[in-house]
């Protein structure tokens, strides 16, 4: 009977120990491998599996609006929606591509009330973000990781896909990110230099490195020790998109924003990210807090900064 008991102790202390020790392993073999490695996916042509057209009372009424799903299967489905002038000449208008922060498709747009000659398109994440926030149950990780790791393949395919459409001026698109947006930026312009996918400018909003602290910062739904142990996992899970592990890489021109009264990216992260972007780079550092939905007033700034620096470099019309 005793021996019985022994056995059953000593495999009752043996599952956690094998536990430990898995995902001690499967982190060794992340942190031993490149992280371009977990973003790198064939860069596939894309095809509309549905375009239903939409219209707001808060969007300009001059405009047209699509809500698009595209797919490949190296990517799966694709989410944006498109907001287009009404005349669009021959050659095509710029295009910007925006990776915005948990409010996405139509009230994205309509932070942007004036996008003149040019048109907008808003990517939509195959998971969304809400989690960075507020915080999500472990065995989501695989499912978010997976969503995630396919971002920067998506965003490039989606880049192919509009170079070729009429509408566009394949000479003129650019990506921007704002808040979560701009921590994927990094990995998607590094592995569009990967692919030898030409991209010249990009605006980076609210962004930093560091994810285990974004996100031990940011998870305030989980108490300690189950906040650091979460963060850790995630990050672990996420390494592929750490915005450190590509901004060296990184060769086209960038605008920089950032808040100095901002208590959801830390100062040293944004300022470590703005260090490794190499040169040329505009940075712009306001007295402000994080961007939010709530703050209309500021969204609004940041997008009239990031506007007029773009009419700057000429990628996109007044």
């Amino acid at each position: 009977m005793i021996s019985r008991i022994k056995y059953i102790l000593i495999s009752l202390l043996a599952i956690p120990v094998l536990l430990l020790f898995s995902i001690l392993f499967w982190a060794l073999c992340q942190h031993f491998s490149d992280p371009l490695d977990f973003i790198d996916q064939p860069i596939g042509d894309l095809e509309i599996v549905r375009d239903s057209t939409f219209q707001a009372d808060f969007l300009p009424q001059q405009r047209k609006y699509h809500d698009l799903i595209l797919a490949n299967p190296e990517q799966g489905e694709i989410g944006c929606m498109i907001s287009l002038p009404t005349n669009i000449p021959a050659g095509g208008l710029p295009v910007v591509i925006v990776l915005g922060g948990l409010e996405i498709g139509q009230y994205t747009l309509k932070y942007i009330p004036d996008p003149g000659q040019n048109i907008i398109l808003i990517y939509q994440y195959p998971y969304h973000p809400e989690y960075w926030y507020a915080g999500t149950a472990i065995e989501e990780l695989p499912l978010i990781r997976k969503s995630v790791l396919t971002v920067p393949a998506q965003v490039i395919s989606l880049k192919n896909w509009i170079a070729g459409q009429d509408w566009a001026d394949d000479r003129r698109i650019t990506i921007t990110g704002y808040s979560f947006g701009a921590l994927f930026m990094p990995a998607i312009y590094r592995l569009a230099t990967h692919h030898q996918i030409p991209l010249r400018y990009g605006v980076i909003a609210y962004g930093g490195i560091n994810i285990y602290q974004l996100l031990d910062t940011n998870m305030t739904n989980f108490s300690e020790p189950f906040r650091s142990l979460f963060s850790w996992l995630a990050a672990t899970a996420l390494r592929g998109i750490e915005p450190a592990y590509h901004a060296p890489y990184l060769q086209a021109e960038f605008l920089l924003i950032n808040g100095t009264k901002d208590h959801q990216i830390p100062e040293e992260s944004w300022r470590e990210l703005h260090r490794l972007i190499p040169e040329p780079k505009k940075i712009v550092i306001l007295e402000e807090g994080h961007m939010h939905p709530r703050k209309a007033a500021l969204t609004q700034r940041l997008v009239k900064i990031s506007h007029e620096w773009l009419i700057q470099k000429g990628v996109v019309n007044f």
